[in-house]
């Protein structure tokens, strides 16, 4: 910090010291001129890796994708103005979903505010509505304390981090700036420095990073203390939750509902949509319902994708304990008599044993699905998605990126979980279809582990210019773009029936291809139109460094079709077990 060239560079090092001090690695930069001493500061702090973004949306979830896969938060610094603006919706899956983000926006000094200066716009609490916190910061200055920009940027990383007695989520730091803005030497006075003497002494070079921080940060905040609670005869209903709670649910001998993204999804805990569709659609079977109920639910993470699942839970009259829930609260049925808001792990009581009928008629719905799913000739949604995950298993480890709409959903009802070994993830804290690929371009970043990315065509044509932040991806990244020509979706809501206006505005058919899209962006392309050409293209594509875009063209008809059969295959299997 003693070389800093000008006091806006010596307050912005030491704030990019202190992330890396908290454990922070992971930078995501875009251009700006007010921005400079943000960027020059991370650029050549040594320690932290930058990524350079061209526009703020996409690297806005690009840092969410990081944050997501390594539940620590990267920094994201950008300029002032509607640049700013673009963070929003990345800000809010984070805030949904509890994801730490680091928000660093640059910002023009007060007497360039509201006065008609260029790109000054009134963006102090622009974000306010997504952001856990929001901190104004004043111009750099000696007259000011070093402590205070360091304590600032350790309350900032505690409520991103959810540590401050709050969730976690997005935290926006405005960043005021007067020039020079640029690394340009103009003196300032360096016993400035002499109040964080302890800080100082304790640096360390930071050209070698470690996993964990090498000096200590100025303050450390100490993250709420993990309860112990004993289950004795609940079904434990699971979304995604943190790291301390799933690993207590990953071999929980009782009975576990677990949603697609939640990371438990295997054999014996997916399929619930599966069974409460043979349970209660059309004339539905009584039997199979009254060997379903519950002695009590416990609700655990985030929001399931079922909606079967979740008017079931709203059905129940048990009682229902919810956790690791808070802030947002995940009780859409307002059944909930109890909240954990901390963080839980789960122990297993002496009595506890599996809910006998879940349990038969989990087994016998995925048995047929699974058997019904393989027996599919055509390439299209459910079976391409069923064998992009097999070819997965080829690989000890990765990560599955389900885009919202249609994938995640048909991964859940058809219960095609991911391979063991392999992670999962999805923004679905908004349920938002902007930003899939750049979030999944920030998964590979984070964990240089292969990442296969399922993505429908209208989501892809939202985050096209993210095909440059995958083109930065040197481990395997493979984007499914799952091409039906339109928002296969809608066809399942009631506008469907209205013919006159549902392909024009719902539909919204576009008829582009993805492939010679991918070329221009330096990405390798397939289009496999067989199963078994799907098969080895995946398979090709995780042997092959970077990222690959593999777009299958196939009709919403043909895979509504496929749904139905796979479907129908469980129903009468479950309709056989439980006469």
């Amino acid at each position: 910090m003693r070389d800093a060239p000008n006091i806006n560079l010596a307050w912005t090092m030491l704030a990019a010291e202190e992330c890396f001090r908290l454990g922070i690695r992971h930078a995501v930069i875009c251009p700006g001129s007010r921005s400079a001493p943000l960027a020059v500061a991370f650029a050549r702090h040594g320690g932290i890796k930058v990524h350079v973004a061209h526009d703020e949306r996409g690297a806005a979830f690009l840092a969410l994708g990081i944050a997501k896969a390594t539940g620590m938060p990267a920094v994201l610094a950008m300029t002032s103005g509607t640049a700013v603006a673009n963070a929003l919706p990345a800000m809010v899956e984070a805030r949904m979903t509890r994801t730490p983000m680091l928000v660093f926006a640059a910002d023009r000094p007060p007497e360039l505010r509201d006065c008609g200066a260029n790109q000054a716009i009134p963006q102090a609490q622009l974000l306010a509505g997504a952001a856990r916190w929001t901190f104004d910061m004043p111009c750099p200055t000696t007259d000011i304390a070093a402590e205070f920009v360091l304590s600032t940027v350790d309350e900032a990383f505690a409520r991103a981090c959810g540590s401050a007695g709050a969730q976690g989520g997005a935290v926006h730091v405005n960043w005021q700036f007067r020039e020079p803005l640029a690394p340009d030497a103009k003196p300032w006075d360096i016993g400035w420095l002499w109040s964080i003497a302890r800080w100082t002494r304790d640096s360390s070079p930071a050209s070698t990073p470690s996993s964990t921080p090498s000096s200590t940060p100025w303050r450390t905040t100490m993250a709420p203390l993990t309860s112990t609670v004993d289950i004795d005869g609940a079904v434990v209903i699971a979304g995604r939750a943190d790291a301390v709670t799933a690993r207590s649910l990953g071999k929980w001998r009782g009975t576990l509902l677990a949603d697609i993204t939640s990371g438990l999804a295997h054999d014996g805990t997916a399929g619930a949509d599966l069974v409460l569709r043979a349970a209660f659609d059309g004339e539905g079977n009584t039997t199979l319902r009254d060997a379903l109920r519950p002695d009590a639910l416990a609700i655990v993470g985030d929001a399931v994708v079922s909606k079967r699942l979740n008017a079931w839970i709203a059905q129940q009259q048990c009682g229902v304990t919810v956790f690791g829930a808070g802030d947002p609260r995940v009780d859409p049925a307002h059944r909930a008599d109890a909240v954990y808001a901390g963080p839980v792990e789960f122990a297993a009581a002496r009595s506890l044993k599996p809910h006998a009928g879940w349990k038969r008629a989990l087994s016998c719905a995925t048995r047929a699905a699974t058997k019904a799913t393989a027996a599919e000739r055509a390439l299209c949604e459910p079976s391409a998605i069923a064998d992009a995950t097999e070819a997965c298993a080829a690989l000890a480890h990765g990560t599955i990126f389900y885009g919202s709409s249609m994938p995640i959903r048909d991964a859940d009802f058809l219960a095609i979980h991911a391979p063991n070994g392999w992670e999962t993830a999805a923004n679905r804290g908004a349920s938002g279809i902007d930003g899939l690929i750049a979030s999944a371009a920030g998964h590979a970043l984070a964990t240089r582990k292969p990442v296969v990315a399922f993505v429908g065509d209208v989501s892809a044509l939202h985050d096209l210019n993210s095909l440059q932040l995958a083109s930065q991806v040197e481990t395997p990244l493979v984007i499914v773009v799952l091409n039906n020509d339109g928002g296969g979706i809608f066809r399942y809501l009631p506008i469907a029936r209205h013919a006159d206006v549902f392909e024009q505005c719902f539909a919204t058919p576009h008829g582009r291809a993805f492939a010679p899209i991918a070329k221009a962006f330096g990405l390798a392309s397939e289009s496999p139109t067989t199963r078994a050409a799907m098969s080895k293209c995946v398979a090709k594509a995780l042997k092959r460094g970077g990222a690959t875009l593999v777009e299958v063209q196939c009709t919403r008809d043909a895979s509504e079709a496929a749904r139905a059969r796979i479907a129908k295959a469980a129903v009468d299997a479950l309709a056989r077990e439980f006469r």
